[in-house]
């Protein structure tokens, strides 16, 4: 009987996305795409024929992986995530895992946090590219990593061979059904970005101006600025490459780190340089999350805070925000007729509105903007009664939240405070606050000692948008070199809230701007409306333009339809069309600027479809292990995706009737409809938003 069973990270990947019914915790012997074979008398091995030079594999404890609790296919999720970090040493893992390292053992969170305290015991062998996972520990039965001796595991032998075997094999069958063709592993990730080339063969088709930014001098800062699909995360990575190659970057031994919003975006762009680099690591460069960085350096020097709320930024404010739902709740209920009267009506709308709908999400993300963006980084605390005086009385410009009335920021102050007091019972703070306290540290005489030895020479930052001001400032600090840093930014202004703001930041001024104008995602007709949005946004002077061009021209196409059921019944059949569909590559996504979101998902779920629901940044890796599914999204949690066909449903919507929610709403469609490639649908119900009426005056959208 076997005891352990031998597993390489492409293995995990294919029983991961199977998502069949289990029967067991080990995985089946018959699961499309795998195969498996007794490895000595007491492993059992599995293989993909599609594992690569470098990939780390997994040996498993099964009678360990049998007393597993909780979800096994997040289990296998983080035994996979170990493999990738520990071809990459040091190894990372997010904050939630809590892990700790004693030479080369490493213990960490089994599965999530609310499924259960086991932790698993792992012994990293870099020399044979193995991860051996032998030990279980929790509560009751707690192990010192440093006094736990790794148990003596069988050698295995001759799995190389057999996974060159399997190659062939699996090759043979793929002319028939390919797995590929079924995974879709080209909607998220480095396939979307590399399509398979080299950098060397990338450097031969680079536009002029994504020349220009690899290729250009070591010591310039450059703010890359562009519409979605116009090249600007693969620019980046490119750029990182050709630092990590020149020889003064090596020769003097200097530091190149990329810095990511989510753990999730992390594993994207390492997937990326590894496609870019011909599958080999890229050591000399550093992608992590900037939460994580912080952690790192800023405990080096002064004591932080032992709970934080939240893996990384985009964890966090999710965190954050569904504490000050609730607590909006609470005040919200506690509010007297006298005090309604005083504040705006949109504010007493969304306090009345059910929980989950869209005025109140819409009141929720903007107490989030006032905590994160004016509340804490200028000091205002319930109980300092000299700030609270000033603040309820400042001037506020149109980019700001709308809390226009004093009543308004009372109601503000009310639900922070009560946030304040969570988090002391909790012993936590924010993701928000300990950036601050970062920044704290970071402007000490003892970081000014070790920031030349801790600190990087080239900074390179994705998705800039998604940063705001104080994040942005913690970057700039992270820099060996003062006052200033060498850096490259990407952004594009129209996909996050922070950018209207932070235009006007000085933490990251660059003397050079390139705008990538080009955008290669967008058929004909399509490429019309979004370049139509774009050009809305009082950031975007630019325009952009289609690299290529084809004949099959299908304008997006507005629907008006009347309440919540004919609107689901309108993305189930939607679903059914293109889940019968040949075509190859065709992908629906469903992009909620909608309270609608639960029904839908529900409604395909029912009509028997395969379907994912994201409701996290970091669940947008659930694309790559799902086959041919249907997606259901929330605006937020949508970018870096690209589907064939999108449904934007714009439904529920108040008028916007300031700067700051008109931006809101322009973002929330633009982010959405910049998603498809093909095919776009918006449904909307009664009310048709202004810049989708325009376009349909402009006949950029047809109307039915």
């Amino acid at each position: 009987m076997e005891k352990f069973i031998f597993l390489s990270e492409s293995a995990i990947d294919v029983i991961v996305s199977g998502k069949h019914a289990r029967d067991s915790k080990i995985p089946a012997t018959t699961l499309p795409g795998l195969r498996s074979k007794n490895i000595g008398a007491d492993v059992l091995a599995f293989a993909t024929g599609r594992e690569h030079e470098g990939e780390f594999c997994a040996l498993i404890d099964i009678a360990s992986l049998k007393a597993l609790k909780g979800d096994i296919d997040a289990a296998y999720t983080r035994i996979a995530r170990v493999l990738k970090s520990a071809a990459k040493p040091p190894v990372h893992l997010p904050r939630g895992w809590a892990e700790f390292h004693f030479k080369s053992r490493l213990a960490f969170f089994a599965v999530g946090e609310d499924e259960g305290n086991q932790r698993w015991l792992a012994d990293i062998d870099s020399g044979a590219k193995l991860v051996r996972f032998l030990g279980l520990t929790d509560d009751r039965r707690r192990i010192d990593l440093k006094d736990w001796v790794p148990p003596v595991t069988p050698d295995i032998i001759g799995y190389s061979a057999w996974v060159e075997v399997v190659r062939t094999s699996l090759a043979e069958e793929a002319k028939v059904d390919s797995f590929a063709e079924q995974v879709d592993l080209e909607a998220i990730g480095s396939d979307a970005v590399v399509q398979g080339y080299s950098y060397e063969y990338w450097l031969t088709i680079l536009k002029a101006e994504q020349e220009r930014i690899v290729n250009g001098p070591l010591d310039a800062s450059v703010r890359v600025i562009g519409p979605a699909g116009s090249g600007k995360t693969l620019t980046l990575c490119m750029r990182a490459i050709r630092l990590s190659r020149d020889e003064s970057v090596i020769g003097g031994r200097k530091k190149i780190l990329i810095v990511t919003h989510s753990w999730a975006m992390t594993e994207r762009i390492d997937g990326i340089l590894h496609s870019l680099n011909d599958g080999r690591p890229t050591p000399s460069i550093s992608v992590l999350p900037l939460l994580y960085i912080l952690q790192t350096h800023a405990g080096n020097v002064g004591q932080m805070a032992s709970a934080v709320l939240g893996e990384d930024s985009a964890d966090g404010q999710r965190r954050v925000m569904e504490l000050l739902d609730r607590f909006l709740g609470e005040v919200g209920a506690k509010i007297g007729t006298s005090s309604r009267a005083l504040m705006s009506p949109h504010i007493v709308h969304a306090i009345d509105a059910n929980q989950g709908s869209l005025a109140r999400n819409e009141l929720v993300l903007d107490l989030y903007e006032e905590v994160i963006g004016i509340l804490s980084p200028q000091g205002v605390m319930p109980g300092d009664s000299d700030r609270v005086a000033e603040y309820l009385i400042a001037p506020r410009d149109e980019t700001m939240p709308p809390f226009f009335t004093r009543t308004d920021r009372e109601l503000c102050l009310r639900v922070f405070e009560r946030l304040m007091e969570q988090l002391v019972d909790l012993g936590a703070i924010t993701t928000d606050q300990l950036v601050l306290d970062c920044i704290r540290v970071f402007e000490t005489f003892s970081w000014n000692v070790k920031r030349e030895t801790d600190g990087y020479d080239y900074i390179l930052i994705d998705e800039l948008q998604l940063f705001d001001a104080q994040e942005r400032l913690a970057v700039s600090l992270l820099s060996r070199a003062k006052p200033g840093m060498v850096f490259l930014s990407v952004e594009d202004p129209s996909q996050g809230m922070f950018s209207a703001v932070n235009d006007r930041s000085e933490a990251l001024r660059a003397k050079d701007r390139v705008y990538l104008e080009e955008t290669h995602r967008f058929r004909a007709g399509l490429f019309e409306f979004i370049s139509y949005l774009y050009g809305r946004f009082p950031l975007n002077a630019a325009a952009i333009k289609v690299a290529r061009s084809d004949s099959k021209v299908r304008k997006p196409r507005v629907v008006q339809l009347s309440g919540d059921e004919a609107i689901t019944r309108f993305c189930v059949e939607k679903a059914k069309e293109v889940a019968a569909s040949k075509e190859k590559g065709r992908r629906v996504c469903v992009v909620c600027v909608s309270a609608a979101e639960g029904a839908i998902f529900t409604g395909i779920k029912n009509a028997g479809l395969p379907v994912i629901r994201l409701e996290s940044f970091d669940d947008v890796e659930l694309l790559s292990y799902q086959r041919r599914a249907a997606v259901v999204s929330s605006w937020q949690f949508i970018g870096g995706t690209q589907f064939s066909d999108v449904v934007l449903v714009v439904s529920g919507l108040v008028r916007a009737t300031n700067a700051h929610a008109k931006l809101r709403e322009l973002t929330a469609i633009y982010l959405g409809a910049s998603r498809a490639s093909s095919v776009l649908d918006i449904v909307c119900d009664t009310r048709i938003p202004d810049v989708l009426q325009s376009a349909i005056k402009e006949r950029l959208v047809t109307k039915s």
